[in-house]
This record gives structure tokens, sequence and C-alpha cells, in this order.
């Protein structure tokens, strides 16, 4: 490893035991990726344990004694720094079936962490989704802990990251480097496969789910293979973006992909793989499409006991996708329903009228928290846009109980209404 000598001062344990502790972290994830040098960068997206994972119980320990010694005597972050959701609001936890004990676990966690990113410099976005606030620049090196935001701020904006986990962000905010490798480096960042829809198939028809379940399709057919994607819309909006994004960024490990006219290091195909032929070519279909749908949807019967969306948090088509079917309306007395948004668009939401309109349905809609992560304790069927948030609900569930059914936005806000599923069934 060549280290400059900032970085040398840093692991020699100069600047504090904290930032000493963060560079050895650094230097070791770069041995073990085969990297020559660090790379400095600009900006760190933050995913600590102590507020988005399970603050409670051993979790909670083992979060907190992780954490304590990286961040002792760090005062300040060297680069600018957004953090994901808390795990969850402590306003919808009984909602979510947490005991009271738990929740003032919670509460002192969660609250002690949150408290000092802030006095560190970082902006509390408290979402998955930090490019409302903090939008990538093309060719920046960055750190982010954060499925579908690596995927984003490598594919829309092209600056340059690797799937950081939220140790390796956080050390790389208080080191301000990290390892030159992955798709930091160019030749790691051009295209090797083709995707394309069947000509049985229309992307000017799809509702949002049918985004979900062409990049499970897509990312089952491409793996680690780096995807390119023909054929879609130029106009392709944030919101059919973060459904395409969220599936292929926790399905797969991949770092980039790129959507030909629309992503910054696409403009062609030929551009886009680097004057390569494509390794392989893949058509997704009806029949693909059906059997992502099925995948996601685990629940046999019709009756659904929760409604939670917001992984990744809701856009603010999707609210109002669920303020115009709830409108005027009550949910069925035997149905929950938690939607979250981001803070910044939940204000805007309440500006317009959405906030009052799902509330007085007797829906509960929040922000600044992980509904995937809080929604995976409670019991009966749970209904959801999000085939992201399906696998957690499923994958974390005791034994593998827990059923989920999936379906658009809309279908899940009618479903809260009538208690019954009445979305795609397979």
């Amino acid at each position: 490893m060549r280290l400059n000598k900032e970085q040398q001062e840093m692991l020699a344990g100069n600047n504090g035991r904290g930032s000493q502790k963060a560079m050895e972290i650094i230097i070791q994830l770069a041995e073990a990726q085969g990297a020559q040098e660090l790379v400095k960068i600009s900006y760190a997206h933050l995913m600590p344990p102590d507020v988005m994972f399970y603050p409670y119980g051993r979790q909670g320990v083992w979060a907190n004694e992780m954490t304590n010694e990286l961040t002792m005597d760090v005062e300040r972050l060297k680069v600018p720094a957004t953090i994901e959701p808390k795990f969850c609001q402590l306003g919808v936890a009984k909602t979510l079936q947490y005991p009271d004990n738990i929740i003032e676990e919670i509460r002192v966690i969660q609250g002690k962490a949150t408290d000092f990113y802030e006095k560190v410099g970082v902006i509390p976005t408290y979402s998955a989704l930090p490019f409302y606030v903090r939008p990538g620049k093309l060719g920046e090196h960055v750190s982010i802990a954060e499925s579908i935001s690596i995927l984003w701020y490598n594919t829309m904006f092209g600056s340059r990251c690797e799937r950081d986990d939220g140790v390796t962000s956080l050390s790389a905010a208080i080191t301000g480097y990290c390892p030159l490798a992955g798709a930091h480096l160019q030749e790691n960042r051009y295209g090797e496969v083709v995707i394309k829809l069947g000509k049985e198939l229309d992307f000017a028809k799809f509702e949002d789910s049918d985004w979900d379940a062409f990049s499970l399709a897509s990312s089952r057919l491409c793996k680690e293979k780096r995807p390119v994607f023909l054929g879609v819309p130029k106009n392709i909006g944030i919101t059919e973006l973060k459904h395409l994004l969220a599936v292929i960024a926790v399905e797969s490990g991949l770092a980039i992909m790129h959507i030909e006219g629309v992503t910054p290091e696409a403009p062609t195909l030929e551009v886009a793989m680097g004057g390569k032929k494509p390794q392989a070519e893949y058509t997704i279909g009806k029949r693909e499409i059906l059997e992502a749908y099925e995948l996601a949807n685990t629940a046999t019967g019709k009756d659904v006991d929760f409604v939670l969306m917001g992984c990744p948090h809701l856009t603010m088509k999707e609210i109002r996708d669920v303020a115009e079917v709830v409108d005027g309306k009550k949910i069925n007395s035997k149905v929950k329903m938690v939607v979250v948004t981001t803070r910044m668009l939940y204000e805007q939401a309440k500006d317009m009228g959405y906030v009052d309109i799902i509330t007085k349905s007797g829906a509960e809609i929040t922000y600044d928290m992980c509904i995937a992560f809080a929604g995976t304790q409670v019991t009966g069927t749970i209904a959801t846009n999000s085939i992201k948030a399906d696998f957690f609900y499923a994958g974390f569930s005791a034994e593998g109980k827990r059923k989920v059914r999936f379906g658009s936005t809309k279908d899940c806000a009618r479903a809260a209404l009538t208690g019954q599923w009445e979305g795609r069934v397979i």
C-alpha cells in the first residue's frame, strides 16, 4: 500500500484513536480488494448499525460496542455526509407490534446515536434516497452504504463508489479516503451484458410494481454481470427508476448498471460497453415478469393484516396514489397501514393535503425510518409495493412463516380499505 503523509499520520494515531481505527479498517479493506492506494472522497452516505439495524437487545449492544471505538474523539467528519433511515419512528412502533420495553431500548440507543452523528456534521436525511439533498457529480469518488444509492450514484450520476458497508462508509467519512478499487476504476464500469423488454410488453403500460418484477427478472439473468438496459423510455420518472434500481441492487452484487440514452456513461450501447461486444443478450418477456410476481407473492389467501410501504421511501407520485385511493374512505378495521417517505417529501405532502387525507383514512404516514427492517416483527400477512421489502419480511420471518402480498401502490392501498387482496394474483 502506498500511503501519503496524511494517511500515515492517521494510521499512526496522530489524529486520535477513532481516526486511527478508521484508517486501519480502510487499509485492511484495500488490501483485501487488491488496491495499491487510497482515493480521496468528496461525500459519504452512512449506514450506522446503531441507527438502522435493530437498536435493541444483543444487536444494540453489538452496535454500540463497534461504533464506540470507531467514533471516539471524532469531532467532525472529513467530508459532507448523509445518513440512512432510523430503524423505527417511535410514534408507529406500537402499530408495528413492539412492546414497551423494546420501544424504550430503541429510544435510548437510536436517540444517542442520531444525536452523535448530527453533532459531527451528518446531514439528517434519514433516507435511502439521499440524492434529493446531495446529488452526485460525474466522476467524483464517494462512499455509499445503501444498495439502491450505490447503484443510483454510479448509474444515474456517474459518481464512483463501491458496494461499501456501514462500517466502511463511516470509516471513509472519518478519514476522507476509500480504496481505489472496484467501480472506482474505469475498467470495472463498462457494461457486460444487454437486457431488453420482450415485444409483447410495453414499458409505457408498466405499473410501479411491474418495474420491480422486471428488475428481479433481469437480476436473476445477469447475476453479477453489469447490464446495459435497452429501450427504457428516455423520460423515465424517479418513481420508475426507484423501483427498477431497488430490486436489482439487493438481488445482485452490482455497483453499477447502464440505461442506454438515459445514464451519463451510456449515451450509446457502444460507449456503455467500452467498445466490446456483449457477453450475452437477454430478453425479459411476460413469462419472466409473471414468474417474478409469483416469487414475491408468498401468501395464498386473500386476507391482509398489514399494508407497509416505503422501502425505499415513497416518492411524491406514490404518496399521491395512496391519497387518491383512500380519499374520503376508511381503511378496514382489521388492517394496519403504515407508509413512509422522506422528511422533505412529508412536509411537501402535508402542504398539498395528502398527509391529512391519508391520516383521516386511519392509516399512518411518517418519515425518517426504515419500514423494511421495522416491519419484520409484525404477525400476519403483509401487503407491500416493494420486492425489496417483500424479501425482508419473508426472509426475517420466524421459520419462514410470514406471508407477503406484492403489487402496485394502488393495489396495496385498496387492500387496506377492503382487508382483501385483489391485486395481481398468480
